[in-house]
């Protein structure tokens, strides 16, 4: 882990830090060797974090430009200060595989192996542990999902056996909904707590209140990557790993469009109204991540910008309304 530490330090120390306030910049893993980041406009930037090992996620803190990467291989989350140029580890989490920021007080949720771990907005250390009773080391990466409210600091945890619970800020259960049989899509929820959940593997994607109570649940095929608009509830949500549809907060489809040929992720800007999606093939079937305008005028469904980037597998651009 030391030798891992170091290598990635030294690449970082490498970059020209970026100054001044978060600007709605996209940070892509590539490969699950690479952080890239993009510009707002969609364009490429000088930055770049190389020389990594099987990173699995990285999550920009809207109100600072924080970034936070999870090294699955090393067992590793690392914090980025774009402004400062420091490069700091958080304590160890067995296998990190999802992270979610809470811009309101900078602390994050991390996603491991065998639980969810929340850290310190300097990373320094663990405020709180989720480890359901159910769960067993032995189990692959990526069974659970967390989405965090900036609001009221409580977040939905999603397990892939079924159970889907709701914690507050300190990692105490305040309410649980009805299992899924296996809620691996994703998960994202508003400012008033409501969470929408993605079965990919059996097409259904649910609406929940802030107490569990079922509000939504429809047929997709194939749901994956659901981000909601937090000013309105509705949320836009990957479906046959092409196409992006938007569905209001009651489930009523608004529309949709093709986004790319094997879309795996994607992160909403409600401030500007945009999209960007990490395609795993993309025009030249190597990778490529787009920015997508979905405004309902002529310029639904346009892309802003485009960058071949090679096997793209997570995208942050981060918002937080504090009003």
């Amino acid at each position: 882990m030391k030798k891992m530490f170091w290598v990635v330090m030294l690449a970082v120390l490498c970059v020209a830090p970026s100054y001044g306030q978060y600007n709605g910049e996209c940070w892509v893993v590539s490969g699950g060797t690479t952080v890239y980041k993009l510009h707002a406009d969609g364009k490429a930037d000088p930055t770049v974090i190389p020389n990594l090992t099987q990173a699995s996620a990285a999550e920009v803190n809207p109100t600072n430009g924080v970034v936070w990467i999870a090294i699955s291989a090393s067992n590793a989350v690392f914090r980025y200060d774009q402004a400062t140029g420091d490069f700091t580890q958080a304590p160890t989490i067995e296998r990190p595989n999802m992270i979610s920021v809470n811009p309101a007080d900078g602390t994050v949720w991390v996603a491991g192996l065998n639980g969810v771990w929340k850290l310190s907005s300097d990373g320094t250390q663990i405020l709180a542990q989720v480890v359901p009773e159910s769960s067993n080391p032995s189990v692959e990466t990526g069974r659970f999902n967390v989405a965090v409210n900036p609001k009221d600091g409580s977040c939905w945890i999603t397990d892939a056996r079924g159970p889907i619970s709701r914690y507050d800020a300190n990692g105490n259960q305040i309410a649980t909904a009805p299992s899924m049989r296996e809620p691996k899509g994703g998960v994202t929820v508003d400012y008033q707590g409501n969470a929408w959940v993605a079965d990919s593997q059996f097409n259904t994607l649910v609406r929940l209140s802030p107490t569990g109570e079922e509000l939504v649940k429809i047929t997709i095929t194939n749901p994956t990557s659901p981000r909601v608009n937090p000013k309105d509830g509705s949320v836009w949500v990957v479906s046959e790993q092409s196409m992006l549809v938007n569905l209001a907060a009651d489930g009523t489809k608004k529309s949709e469009f093709l986004a790319g040929m094997a879309v795996v992720a994607i992160s909403l800007s409600p401030s500007d109204d945009s999209i960007w999606v990490a395609d795993m093939l993309g025009s030249t079937f190597q990778g490529e991540v787009s920015k997508f305008s979905t405004k309902t005028d002529e310029t639904f469904g346009v892309k802003r910008g485009t960058n071949p980037i090679q096997q793209p597998s997570s995208v942050s651009v981060g918002y937080w309304e504090e009003n």
